[in-house]
């Protein structure tokens, strides 16, 4: 880590300074990060930056909650302190030391590690906001889904309500009274239909005797040529039948 310090500002405000790297690399992150400035001074750590890469550097003032605007562009060498303060001594590197083909073969294998990781780290980060965006639009879509739910069953119990008040029957009770016969109106009951059967019975007997007789004397009738007379019983319903024969 490198000391960052000196005098930023000669009217000595007091404020935040906002530092994000112009890409991540290795111990250092792409999100901002804050720090404080006092009296218009500042005295911070930061990662020296690599190759290619630098610090934006903006102000804030305090409570500005802003998008933050970055004006500056910061690059931090390989020192143990940086002086930013106007018209300061720039710093002097640190020496470096001789290193040897092995040295400088496993310093490659290194970077080239280096890179590799950070480049999965920036597509897992990717990937990670692609899944963010994916669970917040299922997210809504499953809250309309499970509203949509919920008022058609709310529906469904409101007209199943409605049609229970209206298909409930009516059950009305009617009591009925049969009067049962006594034992022996019930006795009595049975032999007179008996008796009246057997008078029909004997009824049918005689009629179809009648017939059978008023036949025979038809056919001697006609066998004799001889006007036939039956004796008839003013006023009976075997009279009537006779006629009604004899008429034929």
């Amino acid at each position: 880590m490198a000391r960052v310090y000196g005098k930023l500002f000669d009217d000595g405000r007091d404020g935040i300074l906002a530092i994000q790297p112009s890409a991540p690399f290795f111990g250092c992150p792409r999100h901002e990060k804050h720090y404080p400035v006092v009296n218009g001074e500042i005295d911070i750590e930061l990662m020296p930056t690599p190759g290619g890469i630098f610090y934006n550097v903006g102000f804030k003032a305090p409570g500005d909650t802003r998008r933050t605007d970055f004006t500056l562009r910061w690059r931090i060498a390989q020192t143990d302190s940086v002086d930013i303060t106007p018209n300061a001594k720039p710093p002097e590197p640190i020496a470096q030391k001789a290193t040897s083909t092995v040295d400088r073969v496993q310093m490659r294998r290194l970077t080239t590690e280096l890179a590799d990781a950070l480049e999965c780290v920036d597509r897992l980060e990717r990937d990670l906001e692609q899944a963010k965006r994916r669970e917040a639009d299922l997210s809504t879509k499953f809250e309309a889904h499970k509203r949509v739910v919920d008022s058609a069953l709310e529906e469904r119990d409101r007209q199943i309500s409605v049609l229970s008040e209206q298909t409930t029957p009516q059950i009305k009770t009617v009591i009925k009274e049969v009067p049962v016969p006594p034992e022996p109106l019930e006795a009595r009951i049975e032999f007179l239909e008996r008796e009246v059967k057997r008078l029909n019975d004997i009824n049918d007997s005689y009629y179809k005797s009648v017939l059978e007789l008023h036949q025979l004397k038809l056919e001697r009738a006609q066998s004799a040529h001889l006007p036939t007379y039956v004796e008839e019983m003013p006023g009976t319903p075997q009279q009537r039948l006779i006629n009604k024969l004899r008429a034929k």
